[in-house]
C-alpha cells in the first residue's frame, strides 16, 4: 500500500485523512465500525503510520474536532471579532459556524453523536478535547480562557454546545430555525448565570473593549 502522510511527511496531513475518512466511515456505516486501523485503511494509510499519529477512536475525534475549529475560526466575518459588539452575539455566531461546519457531513456527526453514549470510554476520553475546543471557540471571538474566570466560562460554553447539538441532531429544517432559537435561549441563560454569579467575568451584554475581557 502507498502511504499517502509519507509523500509530505506531515503528521498533521496525516492526522487530516485519517479525520476525513473516519467521518466517512461513520456516515456510511456508523460509529460503531471507526477504528484507527479502519480509518487508516481508508485513508491509504500505513497501519503504523495511523498507529503513530492517533492511537484510539478518541484521538481520531480529537482530530475531528481540530478540523471543525479550523473551518469555524475560518468561516467567522468582521462581526463576529468587533469588541464593540457584546460578546454573547459573537459566541451565538461562532457556535452557529461550528454547526455549519458539522452540516457538511451531517450524517458522520449524526452517526458520532447517537454512538458515543454506547460508548462511554471515548466519550470520557474526549472531554479535555471538548474543552479545549470550547476555549479556541472563545479565543476566536476575541473572550480569554484564562483564569480565574476563563475555565469557567469554557465549562458554561461546553453544556451550551452540548445542549445546541441535542438540538441539532432532530432539527432537519433548512433554515436551523429551531437550532438558533435554541442556542439564543441557551446563551441567554448562560449569561443570566454569569452576570449572577460571575459578576467579574464580564460575560454580559456590554461590549467590553478587547483588552479588558477575560
Amino acid at each position: 500500500m502507498t502511504d499517502r502522510s509519507e509523500k509530505t511527511g506531515d503528521s498533521a496531513t496525516a492526522a487530516d485523512l485519517l479525520a476525513v475518512a473516519a467521518l466517512e466511515i461513520a456516515a456510511a456505516e456508523g460509529w460503531r465500525s471507526v477504528t484507527v486501523a479502519a480509518a487508516g485503511e481508508r485513508a491509504g494509510m500505513a497501519a503504523l503510520t495511523a498507529r503513530r499519529t492517533v492511537r484510539c477512536k478518541a484521538g481520531l475525534l480529537a482530530a475531528i474536532s481540530g478540523r471543525v475549529d479550523d473551518a469555524m475560526r475560518t468561516a467567522l466575518d468582521e462581526d463576529a471579532i468587533d469588541p464593540s459588539i457584546p460578546m454573547r452575539d459573537r459566541l451565538f455566531e461562532a457556535l452557529m459556524a461550528r454547526l455549519d461546519v458539522l452540516a457538511v457531513d451531517r450524517d458522520a456527526f449524526v452517526s458520532i453523536l447517537d454512538g458515543l453514549p454506547r460508548d462511554p470510554v471515548t466519550a470520557l476520553a474526549c472531554l479535555p478535547g471538548l474543552g479545549r475546543s470550547m476555549a479556541r471557540t472563545l479565543e476566536a471571538v476575541g473572550e480569554r480562557p484564562w483564569p480565574p474566570f476563563g475555565p469557567l466560562k469554557v465549562k458554561g460554553l461546553a453544556l451550551v454546545w452540548m445542549a445546541t447539538l441535542r438540538i441539532w441532531r432532530r432539527d432537519d429544517s433548512p433554515d436551523m430555525a429551531t437550532t438558533m432559537k435554541a442556542l439564543d435561549g441557551y446563551l441567554a441563560r448562560a449569561e443570566e448565570m454569569a452576570n449572577t454569579f460571575l459578576p467579574g467575568a464580564r460575560v454580559v451584554n456590554e461590549a467590553a473593549p478587547a483588552q479588558e475581557s477575560m
